[in-house]
């Protein structure tokens, strides 16, 4: 046998020996753990015929026809790939064992590898007739540790609905995820809850997703996210598990009505399973949305919308920014809109205290104890131009305003003690030919646009047992301002009782100690007497001067000949004469305040007026 000929067997003979040594024989098939509604199943666990061949711990493995079964959710994929595992085979086989009763969380916290490779993974959910279907591509596991997962990599996703007669595909680029813990997640779908207050586990650290794409061909609707991310993703167990809790939520959601004994259980269910995550950010940026249907055709832009959650230093934000609206006719601009501060912890806490009850047992107490606090609202840069549907000429509404605030803040039995409503500079133009009365009048004075800002502020002091009126107060641009501050005492925690006569006793009881109002003028008298003076053929001046000296006989007749009546009608007097500032401050005689009572008694505003020290002057 010559030596090439002996060369070429050899060579053969290794060739074959790869082939066959690259082949993955399986060495378990058919596995299945757990019921129905909870299970697990492999079709075959295979491994390289070199570990098969020396009963090696197999570095690598592979999955196939992969079953994942939560509830109404179900999880499919044909091939799943391990490389670099650190677990024994003891340890993979412990995972589908069908006698093992060790919780599926230990079980996946001895699993290592350093890779997991899934080519293509199904995820189907039915939510009552619909069936929604999400296909993964490429999905990369890298560094799995005791259930963790250091990093994922998904290329691509797309979900489509069945079973309705909307036609909705979604669509989403690249996808990617970092500190994901299985075990945690397995031991929230697994385990019951230990108590009201268990600890919250981190789930996940950070994801984003990129290019998400909705389109449903049905009603002509585009909606596009050109990037979804997040971080800090916390979790615990409900009552009843994740899987048992979105059953049962599953469940009502498919009944037309419920009866008192589905609330009974819906209620606190809902409110134990909204108590059982925490988010720390969410982000959603790029957002597009596109109707061409015939009868709402048009565009709509948000540049970003986001969420952080609250923390004992940290208030609960969300806001939404960069709005944009317009179709045929109108169109709607809006800079930024955020809530800062809301909590909805005290209506979680009212629902898991309802023991029991069903929406018709729930009285008026309890449904004001289910309020949540809303906190701060802002609104910034609001442009809005729209046709007026109820006019019939092309007559439109326009309306800019810089400013909007509301704060609803430090509820009491769910009335909040420290209110303000605010807007800065909304305005509106004024036209000659409109419908509206006012805005003909003010056209006739000359204004062209109206720029009005206003804000009303209170705070309930509970030491004090007073409410202090900040602020109430309104200006129009190039017309003039009024404002008032206050104080109102003997106002104790009664007035927000959920007992309606015991906060009216308390609202009786409550007496005005102080309070202060300043009118200035900052154009609109003088346009007035202008505008009457050239009526009555005339000259502003002597008008003036006519209104000036009546000023007092008239608020004598109105408020009587007292000291207080006199006072403040010389002081307007003053103001006609010379337009500027009137501040008018009134306190009651008795030391105690003047009481809501008091003004229900008087017979008349000349009865009421005696019961004050005024003071007024002009400037």
């Amino acid at each position: 046998m010559t030596f090439r000929y002996r060369a070429g067997v050899c060579a053969f003979a290794l060739l074959a020996g790869s082939a066959a040594l690259s082949v993955e024989p399986a060495i378990l098939r058919d596995l299945a753990v757990g019921q129905d509604s909870q299970r697990i199943a492999v079709g075959a666990v295979r491994v390289p015929l070199w570990s098969a061949a020396f009963a090696q711990s197999a570095d690598s493995f592979s999955l196939e026809n992969v079953r994942l079964t939560f509830g109404r959710t179900a999880f499919e994929a044909k091939r799943i790939e391990f490389s670099g595992v650190t677990s024994s085979r003891a340890e993979i086989e412990a995972l589908f064992s069908s006698t093992s009763t060790e919780p599926m969380e230990n079980r996946l916290r001895r699993v290592g590898a350093k890779q997991v490779t899934i080519p293509e993974a199904q995820v189907k959910q039915t939510l009552g007739k619909e069936v929604q279907t999400t296909t993964y591509r490429n999905t990369v596991l890298t560094d799995v540790s005791q259930g963790r997962i250091a990093s994922t990599l998904i290329e691509g996703m797309a979900m489509e609905s069945s079973g309705t007669k909307d036609k909705v595909v979604i669509t989403g680029g690249r996808t990617t995820l970092s500190e994901t813990d299985l075990a945690a997640m397995a031991r929230l779908y697994e385990a019951k809850a230990e108590g009201p207050s268990a600890p919250l586990a981190k789930i996940y650290g950070a994801f984003s997703l990129e290019n998400v794409q909705m389109e449903d061909s049905r009603e002509g609707i585009t909606f596009k996210i050109a990037r979804l991310g997040g971080r800090d993703f916390l979790a615990r167990p409900t009552k009843d598990s994740w899987s048992g809790t979105m059953a049962l939520l599953t469940e009502m959601g498919e009944r037309q009505d419920l009866s008192q004994e589905d609330q009974a259980r819906l209620l606190p269910a809902m409110a134990d399973f909204l108590d059982a995550f925490q988010i720390g950010f969410m982000e959603a940026a790029g957002i597009t949305t596109e109707s061409k249907a015939k009868d709402s055709q048009g565009q709509a832009r948000i540049a970003r919308i986001a969420y952080t959650g609250g923390t004992e230093t940290r208030p609960a934000d969300m806001r939404f920014e960069g709005l944009e609206f317009s179709d045929k006719e109108n169109r709607m601009k809006l800079g930024s809109f955020s809530v800062t501060g809301f909590s909805f912890r005290q209506t979680i806490d009212g629902l898991k205290n309802l023991q029991g009850k069903s929406f018709d047992d729930l009285d008026h107490a309890t449904m004001r104890s289910l309020i949540p606090t809303l906190g701060t609202l802002r609104v910034s840069d609001l442009d809005v131009d729209v046709l007026k549907k109820e006019s019939k000429t092309s007559e439109r509404v326009k309306l800019t305003v810089k400013d909007v605030e509301v704060t609803a803040d430090r509820p009491v039995n769910g009335i909040p003690t420290k209110v303000r409503l605010a807007m800065r500079n909304g305005v509106i133009p004024v036209v000659s030919g409109s419908n509206d009365d006012a805005l003909r009048e003010l056209a006739a004075l000359g204004y062209r646009s109206i720029d009005t800002s206003y804000a009303v502020s209170a705070t309930w002091n509970e030491a004090s047992s007073e409410i202090a009126l900040e602020e109430v107060s309104l200006e129009v641009l190039d017309m003039g301002s009024l404002s008032l501050t206050g104080t109102i005492g003997q106002v104790s925690k009664d007035l927000f009782s959920a007992d309606q006569a015991t906060a009216a006793a308390a609202l009786i009881g409550a007496k005005a100690k102080a309070a202060q109002v300043t009118l200035e003028d900052r154009g609109l008298l003088m346009r007035y007497l202008a505008k009457a003076a050239k009526e009555q053929k005339t000259k502003p001046e002597a008008l003036q001067q006519v209104y000036a000296a009546a000023a007092p006989a008239v608020l004598s007749s109105l408020l009587g000949g007292s000291e207080q009546a006199r006072t403040l009608g010389a002081a307007v007097a003053r103001f006609i004469a010379n337009p500027g500032k009137l501040t008018v401050d009134a306190q009651p005689k008795n030391p105690s305040g003047f009481g809501v009572m008091d003004a229900m008694l008087a017979p008349d505003p000349k009865a009421m007026l005696d019961k004050l020290n005024i003071t007024a002057k002009a400037e």
